[in-house]
């Protein structure tokens, strides 16, 4: 295993290069289980969990400018017309972003997508001139009657605790049991 730290907070390596597991880079290895409608639930917390890296960062490690791109994608079946979704970016309770309803048109066995960019702005325990961080990222799924791609962007600035040990999280809700989704891939890599 080839190593070479580029930073490190409180003796704990936060980004390097080689072959290396260090907070805020994450692969998903293996498919997460399938969602279903009616209650949120974490596509992390069932199975995208199943991976080499992590989705953590450590209590004080951000630092203003850190940058993250994260993109995840899978499945999604049984969506009859009107069929609602709501993705919401998280750590712990703190919700980072959300799609906000998002109406899906008729798809079966198609291939959807979300790609997000984090940026922190400032560091501290949240709230007004204390830790902030900026979330963008866009959503997008394959409709079955004419296979193109229908989605929406997102973004949102807000409070988060930079004082604190945070871990990513995806949740996604959906309003019909006859439509679930899953997760085939999820990959979080820093970028500055």
């Amino acid at each position: 295993m080839s190593y070479s730290p580029i930073k490190t907070v409180n003796g704990q390596v936060i980004e390097g290069t080689g072959n290396v597991n260090v907070a805020g880079n994450y692969a998903q290895i293996l498919q997460s289980a399938t969602i279903t409608g009616f209650a949120e639930a974490s596509i992390v917390a069932t199975g995208v969990g199943a991976g080499v890296g992590s989705l953590s960062i450590p209590a004080n490690a951000f630092q203003v400018g850190d940058s993250f791109h994260a993109k995840i994608g899978g499945v999604i079946d049984g969506s009859v017309n009107n069929d609602e979704l709501i993705i919401r970016i998280k750590t712990g309770a703190t919700v980072l972003a959300t799609t906000g309803v998002i109406i899906l048109d008729q798809t079966t066995n198609n291939g959807w997508e979300c790609e997000i960019d984090f940026t922190i702005q400032s560091i501290g325990t949240g709230g007004v001139g204390n830790g902030t961080i900026c979330t963008n990222g866009n959503f997008a799924y394959t409709k079955n009657t004419d296979k193109k791609v229908q989605g929406n962007v997102f973004q949102d600035v807000q409070s988060i605790n930079t004082t604190i040990a945070n871990t990513l999280d995806i949740t996604m809700e959906l309003d019909n049991n006859n439509t679930d989704m899953y997760s085939a891939n999820f990959v979080l890599y820093r970028t500055f």
